[in-house]
Parts: structure tokens; sequence; C-alpha cells
């Protein structure tokens, strides 16, 4: 099993979107960011998944909603009550979901973790103990 970080910025925070739509997208075509689709294709059913934003300033790792990957195929996601699409994404089974700003949880990352770090990135797969071990505790 492993952790897998996703950003929901769009032009705004869809995070409430990804959660009411049960699903985690990239945004992001086959073509237009083909890394991207790749890894997300890589993601295993049963994998853990978290939304997640960054806080630069304070290298604080912010988490949204953390859940498990249940669908096996990759599919494109719609807004709810819209026909723009969110991109391609998984079928998630959110298991914690915090209210936004007063439940986030903020996570600074340890000194070896803000190097070289994959934060700012849509989709990344979770290395940080540190955020790892806080993302289990919450399960």
């Amino acid at each position: 099993m492993a952790v897998f970080g996703i950003g929901a910025y769009y032009d705004e925070d869809v995070s409430s979107d990804f959660i009411s739509e049960e699903c985690a997208c990239i945004g992001w075509g086959k073509t237009e960011a083909s890394s991207l689709y790749e890894m997300l294709r890589r993601i295993k059913k049963g994998d853990i998944i978290y939304i997640k934003s960054y806080n630069i300033k304070d290298s604080t790792v912010i988490i949204k909603a953390i859940g498990y990957v249940i669908g096996r195929n990759i599919k494109e996601f719609d807004f709810p009550n819209s026909t723009n699409s969110m991109g391609y994404g998984r079928k998630i089974l959110w298991k914690r979901v915090f209210e936004q700003n007063k439940e986030w949880i903020r996570v600074p990352l340890a000194d070896e973790d803000k190097k070289n770090n994959v934060y700012n990135n849509t989709l990344y797969e979770e290395y940080s103990d540190t955020v790892i071990n806080k993302i289990l505790e919450l399960l």
C-alpha cells in the first residue's frame, strides 16, 4: 500500500467536489500531462490518497481529506451540476474529511523533507515518515 498526495486547486479549491463525487482527479488530459496520467495509472486499488495543499512560507503540508482508492479504472469525472470536466481520476472512498480551515490538519515538514520537495506538484507519492505517520494516525 502506498500513500499519495493530490492537489485540488483548479481556479479555486475544488476539494468539496472531489469529496461529493467520491473521486480524486488530476485536472489534465492524457496528452496535456502524460507523466501525471501515468502516475495516476500506477496507483493501485487500496492505496491511500489525501487531498493536500502546501504552505511554502512555513513548509507545512495541509491535509484536507483522506481516503482509499476503490476504483480500478481511470475515468473522467465532471463537476457536480456542470458539464465541465474535473479531468481524469480514480474513485475514492473518503474516510476522513476535515472542515475547511477549522479542522484542516497542518503537518510541519522535517528538514530532510524540505529539500527537493514535491509538495507543489499536483500528484505525488508520499515518502515523508512524518506525513505518512500522521495520515495513519488519523485513519
